[in-house]
């Protein structure tokens, strides 16, 4: 049987807006409306605002509102934490250098992926989130963007200068160097603070600090957590982007006297993306797909994974070297490949309409994907949202994931993917991940698996406590023999599965998702496969499910019933000629 803390965990109403899974996302607004249609959208992730305060550019926002709520479709507008370098020189055109963010040496720094892009003789300049002056221009986008009707605000690079700290070598601005001042002043003591270097912190100057140690600006450009004082000038810096998105989204909120759906140009991949989650309502943004392998990449089963941990979604979208490589080879199948998995894991891949490529060669170019060539997984998708709303991962095995073990849980992930073993995620965070797990949340499970490290903040005590096999990750070979073969694929390979319950409705049926991974590079197209696919008694029991009959799902076939056979292990079934991405509806009694 179900848990009752699950059902409690995931079917509880909630105040805060949400990203379903089967909504159909445009990562921009359409230039052509008709596409809304054609792909079945449901909402525009991405919307941009009015370029100006003009009454022209107003009206066009407006419209373009206006076009997405006739079809019923929710708008999410979007501000722009760092690529918008030409609207903030208009805006301060007088003084908007002091607001650069500077490297140790005190020069402004670019945004490196704008190389190609110039304003009025100017660079891209890679603006300081904790200037004042700077602060107010994201106000002024936000107030453009409320001047019309929308559903949601967007943040496009919302790390700001935290990301300019972690990998671009700044920012030692004075507003940066005081900020830090009063960071470490207000978290430590005199003492503490006399080990660490600082004789009197109310003059402290961190440039000054490091370059007297022979610091360079390259090397901490290169290596800024190796530097001294490094992590805590990278956590000051974490700790100013969340204040400052914080703000941004409490402001638009203010102003449209509603809650807004809230999401961040992220995908949940490391401990520095998760930071943002307690602030969002799901990610929206990159993943990278690895679209040179021709291969359907597993690395994204990961994210989605992480982002149902997190209670979020992600709406996905590939990186843009993967567009790049797509429009250089005109490879659309693979594309599809990335669609059907991100839908069969619980999250979303945003419509390929309109796609940013980048190569260091070509810069920033673009890709018009077709709607004949995609709008039928879309319609696919909406016609069986309820196999999809409300559904989570069923499993009988947890993954521990902590900051700290951020790579061995991440390669447990993908490794059980790979190899079809069912799980789930449970976050146990630390200071900057306010996210616990508790002896409620790991009882149902009958294996933990746990990194080498011990989990924070009496978590680690916790785990110990648990009824569960507790193992910790030293690769797909050590674990026990049981926690194998809980599902099985037989006549194709590779195969991936993703089995799926829905916890809010005990007359829900058990929902099994089957990707063909068999991509042929000459035909851009799937292979289609006979396969068996087995599904053990200890996961049906999880379900509360005494599996009788089935029904089978095709994008581009007619619903059907499907033999179900019972089996010592479970059950089994047969589909010939899978394409691209089935979904097995398993039906029978409440056990």
């Amino acid at each position: 049987m179900i848990p009752v803390f699950i059902a409690v965990l995931f079917c509880v109403g909630s105040e805060r807006p949400r990203i379903h899974a089967s909504d159909v996302v445009f990562m921009y607004s359409a230039s052509d409306p008709s596409q809304y249609d054609a792909y079945s959208g449901t909402v525009v992730g991405w919307g941009g605002r009015p370029r100006t305060r003009d009454q022209r550019d107003i009206e066009a926002f407006r419209g373009r509102v206006a076009e997405a709520h006739r079809r019923k479709m929710r708008y999410c507008a979007s501000v722009d934490f760092l690529v918008d370098f030409r609207g903030f020189i208009d805006f301060r055109p007088e003084t908007f250098m002091d607001a650069v963010c500077r490297d140790l040496d005190g020069n402004p720094l670019h945004v490196p992926w704008l190389w190609d892009h110039e304003y009025k003789g100017h660079p891209a300049y890679w603006f300081c989130t904790n200037n004042p002056n700077y602060q107010a221009y994201l106000r002024d986008q936000v107030e453009r963007v409320c001047m019309a009707p929308i559903d949601g605000l967007h943040i496009d690079d919302y790390s700001g200068t935290s990301a300019c700290s972690a990998y671009n070598g700044g920012c030692f601005c004075p507003y940066c160097m005081d900020g830090f001042r009063r960071y470490l002043k207000d978290r430590f003591s005199e003492k503490e603070l006399r080990e660490m270097g600082i004789e009197q912190v109310e003059k402290f100057d961190y440039r000054r600090f490091l370059k007297e140690r022979g610091i360079t600006a390259e090397q901490f450009r290169r290596e800024s957590w190796r530097c001294p004082l490094g992590d805590l000038f990278q956590d000051f810096q974490n700790q100013q982007m969340k204040e400052v998105v914080g703000e941004i989204f409490e402001y638009a909120e203010r102003l449209r006297g509603r809650r807004l759906v809230r999401s961040v140009n992220s995908s949940a991949s490391s401990p520095r993306t998760l930071i943002v989650a307690p602030l969002i309502d799901y990610f929206c943004g990159e993943v990278p797909h690895h679209a040179s392998t021709a291969e359907v990449p597993v690395e994204p089963v990961f994210v989605f994974r992480m982002v149902e941990a997190l209670d979020r979604r992600q709406t996905a979208t590939a990186a843009g070297h993967d567009w790049a490589w797509i429009k250089a080879n005109g490879k659309p199948g693979l594309v599809r490949t990335w669609i059907a998995q991100a839908y069969a894991f619980g999250s979303t891949f945003m419509v390929p309409h309109r796609q940013w490529c980048y190569t260091r060669e070509l810069g920033t170019h673009w890709w018009y994907g077709r709607p004949e060539d995609f709008a039928h997984i879309y319609r696919f998708v909406r016609e069986h949202a309820h196999l999809l709303d409300e559904y989570i991962s069923l499993a009988d095995t947890a993954l521990i994931y902590s900051n700290a073990n951020f790579s061995e849980i991440r390669d447990a992930a993908l490794k059980l993917a790979e190899a079809n073993i069912p799980y789930v995620i449970l976050a146990a965070g630390d200071e900057s991940l306010p996210y616990r797990i508790t002896s409620e949340m790991i009882e149902p499970y009958d294996y933990l698996i746990a990194g080498s490290k011990p989990l924070p903040d009496g978590q680690e005590e916790i785990l110990q406590t648990a009824n569960a096999k507790i193992v910790r990750w030293e690769g797909l070979d050590k674990l026990p023999d049981k926690m194998k073969g809980r599902i099985t694929v037989d006549g194709s390979d590779p195969v991936r599965i993703s089995i799926r319950h829905n916890p809010c409705s005990s007359d829900s049926p058990l929902v099994c998702h089957i990707l063909n991974l068999n991509y042929d590079f000459e035909m851009d197209d799937i292979r289609p496969a006979d396969v068996t696919v087995t599904i053990g008694e200890s996961i049906l029991k999880r379900s509360g499910l005494d599996v009788r009959f089935g029904m089978i799902h095709m994008i581009g076939g007619k619903s059907a019933r499907l033999p179900i056979t019972k089996v010592d292990e479970g059950v089994k079934f047969e589909i010939k000629g899978l394409g691209l991405w089935a979904i097995v509806e398993l039906k029978g009694g409440r056990i």
